[in-house]
């Protein structure tokens, strides 16, 4: 449809005064993605509240986004579910403008037609979707979608960053994420006040109380740094997941997503378990983090003890059998170091469940490295295409387990084969160089010991 047909609309449709028309509404189905309108992220460390995990923002967006306990005493939620910030965004993804906080897949899309946005999008609400693509086709529905989103709090998935205490220092994460990073580096940072703590805990409360309680689906998700090393998990289990149990509609459906390391002692994971059991209602599930085996997870993964990951990896395949509310899932971070033998780590996890006798369902979460650029998965050569579509073959045709939505995640390995495909330009190879440089200096390592393939994804720098 084109941008004239859009613009008589714009001009003869009775608009309201309180929501702006974005002049490219026309092109919305290319910018459109819920992730902003269902993804809230808090971070208790950072004290700051972002909208998608993926969105990048400049440093005085940064300032408007950070919050202390008076902002939240004088906000409240408006802070979180009405900030300025959000509402721009809104205004320009739902009305056919590329926001400049949506760099990153607006980057991947260029290079392969395809990113978190667009393999979101795919996957999202049916009845939403549907909407999205007549509104595409027909100017005044076009209108009309832009105009009544702006206004939806759509929140369905909660996330806390809880800590940034971290027994790890992964390659693609940061001080703001990691005290072993902190460690390292020198660059010291705080951790969770309790008092905001305990601010955004009666926060949430509040908005369970109004308009998240009324969904019949919500997500809160924690994770860290290291949630198992914090004592702020257990007590928001105890003092709010707690309470959703006991007064959990019939229809209601709530989730508590957990992304761990793995790489903690058992007495923390017995005292998990515990709440797990108090809480039937609520079903756990678990994103436990990894996509590279033995001595190769080590290195991207600094820090882990692998004999202490499988162990736990085993004790969570024991208590899942025995608790249905206990699910168990899988997040790996793939970026440009593990992704050629991602293979060897599917096989490692489906010797397990055949180990375990294990018929539940598994989740494979969707999650790849972006940022920093020279981890993300297309720094890859493209010459090992045909290592992308032999892990694709293999999860396809050789992958026993019983995995929840196998095409959509199917549908991520092809993605990712894509962002294999793509060119890299040997600016973006030099610097990747560079970086790895400097963790393979400062860690007294090498990797290409232990990656084949590193030499292909790097660029020595002429002096």
């Amino acid at each position: 449809m084109s941008s004239s047909n859009f613009n008589k609309e714009v001009e003869d449709i009775e608009k309201s005064p309180l929501v702006k028309i974005n002049p490219n509404v026309h092109d919305l189905s290319k910018t459109m993605c819920f992730k902003t309108w269902n993804d809230m992220i808090i971070s208790l460390p950072q004290r700051t509240v972002k909208w998608c995990c993926k969105a990048q923002y400049t440093e005085e967006q940064q300032k408007q986004l950070t919050f202390d306990l008076d902002i939240l005493e004088k906000e409240g939620l408006d802070f979180f579910v009405n900030n300025p910030i959000l509402t721009q965004r809104k205004y320009e993804l739902s009305g056919g403008t590329r926001s400049d906080d949506c760099v990153g897949c607006w980057k991947t899309e260029d290079a392969s037609g395809s990113s978190v946005r667009t393999e979101y999008t795919k996957n999202f609400e049916i009845l939403w979707k549907r909407r999205l693509e007549k509104a595409a086709h027909h100017p005044k529905k076009a209108i009309q979608f832009h105009q009544e989103i702006q206004q939806h709090d759509g929140f369905r998935f909660i996330e806390l960053e809880l800590t940034n205490k971290c027994n790890m220092a992964c390659a693609y994460c940061w001080e703001g994420s990691s005290t072993r990073w902190q460690k390292e580096t020198g660059n010291r940072m705080p951790d969770t006040d309790d008092a905001i703590f305990s601010k955004v805990i009666e926060l949430l409360n509040e908005y369970w109380e109004g308009d998240l309680g009324k969904n019949n689906y919500v997500n809160f998700s924690l994770l860290g740094g290291e949630p198992f090393f914090t004592n702020h998990m257990y007590e928001f289990l105890e003092d709010f997941i707690v309470n959703l149990n006991d007064t959990k509609r019939t229809e209601q459906r709530i989730v508590v997503t957990v992304t761990t390391n793995l790489n903690f002692p058992k007495h923390k994971f017995d005292k998990f378990m515990e709440l797990v059991k108090r809480t039937p209602n609520i079903q756990y599930q678990m994103q436990l983090s990894n996509e590279a085996v033995g001595k190769r997870s080590e290195l991207i993964r600094w820090g882990l003890n692998w004999n202490t990951w499988d162990n736990n990896l085993d004790a969570f395949f024991t208590e899942s059998k025995k608790h249905k509310n206990l699910i168990l899932g899988f997040g790996c971070a793939h970026n440009s170091l593990s992704y050629p033998y991602y293979k060897e780590y599917l096989k490692y996890i489906n010797e397990k469940v055949i180990h375990h006798d294990f018929k539940r369902t598994l989740i494979f979460h969707t999650n790849w490295v972006d940022n920093p650029n020279h981890l993300a998965v297309n720094m890859i050569d493209p010459n090992m295409s045909d290592v992308a579509q032999e892990i694709i073959d293999y999860f396809e045709n050789e992958f026993t387990a019983n995995v929840y939505q196998k095409s959509k995640y199917t549908n991520v390995l092809r993605t990712l084969k894509r962002h294999v495909e793509s060119t890299v330009s040997d600016e973006d190879k030099e610097n990747a160089f560079k970086q790895f440089k400097i963790l393979e200096d400062r860690r007294k390592i090498s990797f290409v010991e232990q990656f084949p393939h590193y030499n292909s994804i790097v660029k020595i720098p002429h002096k």
